[in-house]
């Protein structure tokens, strides 16, 4: 093999390689947004509908969260993300209330994971 198309080969492997790791980041970061905002959806309920959930109920919740992420987040990041998504329901009930747009948006998130 030429040197000149030794290098095109390697470059052309160099970019493949750097186009799925910034898919691989990107599906991450999307798993990790979506994740928080689940956990947020069920704390958000805790907090508006004053709904309590026993170890059954966070068992089935879990599940469907990690269903819904496709078992992206493991569990060193599980515990960061879920204390977000506490004081994030929390922030959201306090200043913009249960009634506001997010905060249904959130609760209504909260009813498609329960149904599961």
């Amino acid at each position: 093999m030429s040197k000149a198309k030794f290098s095109r080969t390697l470059l052309a492997a160099a970019l493949l390689a750097g186009v799925a790791g910034v898919t691989g980041a990107a599906v991450a970061q999307d798993s990790a947004a979506k994740y928080t905002q689940l956990q947020e959806a069920v704390r958000l309920a805790e907090i508006c509908k004053g709904v309590t959930h026993d170890a059954a109920a966070w068992r089935k919740l879990g599940t469907a969260i990690d269903n819904a992420v496709n078992h992206e987040i493991g569990g060193g990041e599980r515990l960061t993300l879920i204390e977000t998504a506490k004081t994030d329901a929390r922030v959201l009930a306090q200043k913009k209330g249960c009634d506001s747009a997010d905060a249904q948006a959130l609760l209504k998130d909260y009813d498609s994971l329960a149904a599961m």
